[in-house]
């Protein structure tokens, strides 16, 4: 029977079976946090004195951190002695995993599930598991080692869930959550050009066409910025798609405006590729955006370094 619930995501704090949620800050909240990255594996405390005097523990440091446990199991109602569920163990400590629930364990277990059940199942638990996530993991940890590995090992997760989730909510018939999905992505990984092509398909089967046609001109800036590269063949070839697509009839006026303008951007991008001249009909600035695009595909770009 669970007895805690702990939160990583966020501010690190515990939730009683019975009380109210009390946040845990300084040497007890790491301490928590640190057992509760893996409950049910012991933590040695070495490792612990370790993390919590930067290397450089007192003498005492096995006292001292045997009274901040005591400490940590009142204020977050795990018990005490020898019933709490923090043991300690000739191993180190260990948080009992019968009866201490962590969010991070739980959205992991949700991800995983959500890779092998059918698409409508797989949606619900997929937003499921976003929703347990829906903090910065190890908020109080900005800076610590340990704590950016534990991000980094979570962020891989949240970005390959996100995109599944996207997806199957997409064939699903949910597309609101087709484009949250895809945006928590690229905000995951703001440069993934998968992203972003996941997040145009999304707005472009939600309707929302003069948005994928942004997130394109997005995407193009923030690969020339960052990596000195274009979008490759399929984030064009979706962009010149959507951009024929003339979209469901009785369009939103605003959407069709926004449509308008980036129709102007394009024109204006045209006009300053090199060799480029955009034409004067809107109808077919698709064409000569796809061939000034294949150019660049097929060697433009040195061309143009060249000049």
């Amino acid at each position: 029977m669970t007895v805690v619930q702990v939160r990583l995501f966020g501010p690190t704090r515990v939730v009683p079976a019975t009380g109210a949620e009390v946040r845990l800050t300084g040497k007890h909240g790491r301490i928590l946090a640190l057992l509760a990255l893996q409950p049910g594996h012991p933590v040695a405390k070495d490792r612990l004195a370790e993390t919590l005097w930067d290397n450089d523990p007192p003498r005492s440091y096995q006292q001292t951190l045997d009274s901040d446990v005591c400490v940590l199991r009142r204020r977050a109602g795990l018990g005490p002695g020898r019933s709490s569920a923090l043991a300690t163990t000739p191993a180190g400590y260990v948080l009992d995993p019968e009866r201490v629930g962590v969010d991070l364990d739980t959205a992991r277990t949700l991800a995983a599930r959500a890779e092998v059940e059918p698409a409508t199942t797989a949606v619900r638990i997929a937003s499921a598991a976003l929703e347990v996530a829906s903090g910065a993991l190890l908020e109080d940890e900005p800076y610590a080692q340990w704590a950016e590995e534990a991000r980094a090992g979570w962020s891989r997760t949240e970005y390959g869930l996100c995109l599944r989730t996207s997806r199957v909510a997409l064939v699903a018939g949910d597309l609101a959550l087709g484009v949250t999905a895809a945006r928590r992505a690229l905000g995951v990984r703001p440069a993934s050009e998968e992203a972003a092509v996941q997040l145009m398909r999304a707005y472009w089967w939600a309707g929302r066409r003069a948005d994928a046609i942004r997130e394109f001109l997005q995407l193009q800036e923030t690969l020339l910025e960052e990596l000195g590269e274009r979008p490759g063949p399929e984030a064009r070839e979706l962009y010149l798609t959507i951009l024929r697509d003339e979209g469901p009839e009785g369009e939103d006026g605003v959407d069709a405006e926004h449509l308008r303008l980036l129709l102007q951007l394009l024109r204006g991008a045209l006009d300053l590729t090199p060799g480029v001249r955009a034409p004067a009909l809107d109808t077919e600035l698709a064409a000569a955006a796809s061939a000034a695009l294949s150019r660049w595909g097929h060697g433009g770009r040195a061309a143009a370094a060249r000049g």
